[in-house]
């Protein structure tokens, strides 16, 4: 692949977790690349730290902005990159040596697809010690088919989210790249997929593995729910999926998710996974009621 790969990384006040993330994303065996990152709104140090930064490596570019959520931020990033491909991943990640090298030979060898992504990991002391940090592993495993070989599809779902993905910007130009309408970080990346597979494309999932950087605990867990849950509640407005009505006989009839939950584990990973499918459901119930506020 002789074309280059341009990296956008939004920021908003995580100064400190953006360095590790930088610091990976600059020791890349690949070497045709840059690094865009795209603040925020920050009010921390984070203007002054990548600064410094960037004077041990040209390869590394910043811009700030008004705060206007995450696909504002992405949308800047791909108008300012100079690459055919765009990879993203966030502010709270580690990639490896290979991410982006790994990435380019996919375009390299399937070439008729228009992104390719892996799949999101938390650390290792996390899946030890965190059920929620469980629970994004066992979801990514059973839920998202987490696995060593490659595929390719016509359906939005072969890929994860944003924090190990990139497109061909030709792709996200044509689709007019991320709803800058949608009021949190969830659901836009699902969006963005829909769009560019809604015109034929494919996508291709390659098992290069990204970390996830950050603690798993309860106060996170349900910050995260109540996101999905006002993020999720404009995606469904906008594609007319799941009234009032269905999301409150979700909640209402929660213990039956839970059975459903648990033996869905059971079925795709073996294991019944009980205490998980238990915070799955928790989760469920909370970011359902965000959805109907």
């Amino acid at each position: 692949m002789k074309q280059g790969i341009s990296v956008v990384v939004p920021t908003h006040n995580r100064a400190e977790r953006l360095m590790a993330t930088l610091e990976s994303l600059l020791k890349q065996k690949f070497k045709n690349y840059e690094v865009i990152v795209v603040d925020d709104g920050s009010t921390d140090d984070t203007g002054k730290r990548v600064a410094a930064l960037a004077k041990k490596s040209n390869m590394l570019r910043y811009f700030k902005e008004r705060q206007g959520g995450p696909a504002v931020a992405r949308n800047l990033g791909i108008r300012k990159s100079k690459n055919e491909i765009v990879a993203f991943t966030d502010d709270d990640c580690l990639v490896p040596p290979d991410w982006l090298a790994r990435l380019a030979d996919a375009y390299g060898r399937f070439p008729e697809v228009a992104g390719v992504g892996g799949y999101l990991k938390p650390r290792d002391d996390e899946l030890k010690r965190s059920l929620f940090a469980q629970l994004e592993w066992v979801e990514a495993v059973c839920t998202y088919g987490v696995d060593m070989e490659e595929k390719i599809s016509g359906e939005e779902g072969v890929v994860g989210g944003t924090a190990n993905m990139s497109y061909r910007k030709s792709v996200l130009e044509e689709v007019g790249g991320f709803d800058e309408n949608f009021p949190w970080a969830a659901g836009e990346d699902v969006d963005l997929k829909i769009r560019i597979v809604g015109k034929g494309n494919k996508l291709l999932y390659t098992p290069v593995e990204v970390v996830h950087n950050r603690e798993y605990d309860l106060k996170g867990f349900l910050a995260q729910a109540r996101t999905r849950g006002l993020g999720g509640a404009y995606f469904r407005a906008k594609y007319g999926r799941e009234n009032k009505v269905v999301l409150l006989l979700k909640i209402v009839l929660s213990p039956l998710l839970f059975l459903k939950t648990s033996f869905e584990y059971k079925r795709k990973c073996g294991s019944w996974h009980v205490r998980v499918a238990i915070i799955k459901t928790i989760g469920v119930i909370y970011s359902g009621i965000y959805s109907l506020l």
